[in-house]
């Protein structure tokens, strides 16, 4: 079951910068603490970058600098689990900050934020319907219900679409505004390379500087190198053992570079159909290279031999940073290519059934 708290969409409003200010200034308070470390972070890449700090003084806190364009940041406390996220743009903002409930916390004097907040109020109806899905799913799964867990599924499967939906109309509404690729951007996993490529089209030349709307153009980018009928992008990395393996050394073969981790539920519920595809096809040349998003070897090597997983495996141990993920455009697992013999790119993200269908079509009838 795909099931992801996202949230979603908006009413028409106005755009990112507004008035004539050159910067911005934020004023704060935060209830019920005096003293203490305030910092203002935003998220580079894949790290936190601390942009500014200062002490609380009787509880009130006060930064002030320049943004080119409007940007997500964070209001965090040091020892403290306090993270406010803020649209920063160049004008005057109020904060309020509620430590013992941080959902009631308040961003006043931001546009940007404003949308973003809109954004997720409308967002929060279909988030709710997932939630109670989610629900249904899990107990049908512990009652070993399959007929309720495919309503579920289909269900689930309707809400995604309807996010997606939602996310579009929000970027094609709110073209000019920083926070349109901010979302996308944030919920990229849901889009496919015609979807970014629509939805780049509908974005105004004004945030075309926005370090989202250039995130979105980069992935584009990679999407299209790995798109079906593309030779797939070599690379080589480390099997258990510590020996490299590079992904041409095993042309000659039908393969499929499966993306998976031991802690991915939804990777781990997929395997018993990846096994069954290749104890079928595995004598008629067809192969398998699996890639762990995983970071702690142990587990990794104790999902492949409970799973039995009984293929070449590699990791670099970087999670999400995953160097192949990277390149392949994996954002979320799990995930996979199917490379014909002279490793092009002939299909993408094949489930269950499917994947043996394909591979029917691709080498005949499977072995007995």
């Amino acid at each position: 079951m795909k099931y992801i708290t996202v949230v979603t969409i908006s009413l028409i409003l106005f755009a990112g910068c507004t008035g004539n200010k050159d910067h911005f200034t934020i004023e704060g308070a935060v209830g019920g603490i005096d003293t203490g470390m305030v910092y203002l972070q935003k998220f580079e890449t894949d790290h936190w970058t601390s942009v500014d700090s200062t002490m609380l003084d009787k509880g009130r806190f006060f930064f002030k600098g320049q943004t080119e364009m409007p940007e997500m940041w964070h209001i965090a406390m040091q020892g403290r689990e306090i993270y406010i996220p803020v649209f920063i743009e160049n004008t005057d903002i109020e904060v309020e900050v509620f430590p013992d409930s941080i959902d009631k916390s308040t961003v006043k004097g931001s546009p940007s934020h404003d949308l973003y907040m809109q954004y997720l109020s409308q967002s929060d109806v279909i988030g709710a319907e997932m939630e109670k899905v989610y629900s249904e799913w899990k107990a049908a799964r512990e009652a070993a219900d399959t007929s309720a867990m495919e309503r579920a599924d289909s269900i689930s499967n309707i809400l995604d679409g309807k996010m997606k939906l939602l996310l579009k109309d929000f970027a094609r509404n709110n073209g000019s505004s920083a926070v349109s690729p901010y979302l996308i951007m944030r919920n990229s996993w849901q889009f496919d390379l015609a979807d970014l490529e629509e939805i780049i089209t509908v974005l105004d030349t004004s945030i075309l500087r926005s370090q989202y709307t250039m995130t979105l153009n980069k992935r584009i980018e990679v999407l299209r190198s790995v798109a079906i009928g593309q030779v797939a992008p070599d690379f080589t990395m480390n099997d258990s053992t510590g020996n490299p393996v590079t992904l041409s050394s095993m042309k000659g073969k039908v393969l499929l570079v499966d993306f998976w981790a031991s802690w991915c539920s939804p990777c781990r519920a997929e395997n018993p159909n990846i096994v069954k595809a290749y104890r079928l096809f595995k004598n008629k040349g067809f192969d398998i290279l699996g890639v762990s998003f995983d970071q702690h070897r142990d587990k990794w090597m104790k999902a492949v031999r409970d799973d039995q997983l009984t293929w070449q495996h590699v990791s670099d141990l970087k999670g999400w940073g995953n160097a192949a993920g990277k390149l392949y455009g994996i954002n979320s697992i799990p995930a996979n290519v199917l490379l014909d013999k002279e490793l092009k790119i002939i299909a993408r993200n094949l489930r269950g059934e499917e994947l043996i269908t394909r591979l029917t079509e691709i080498l005949g009838a499977p072995s007995k």
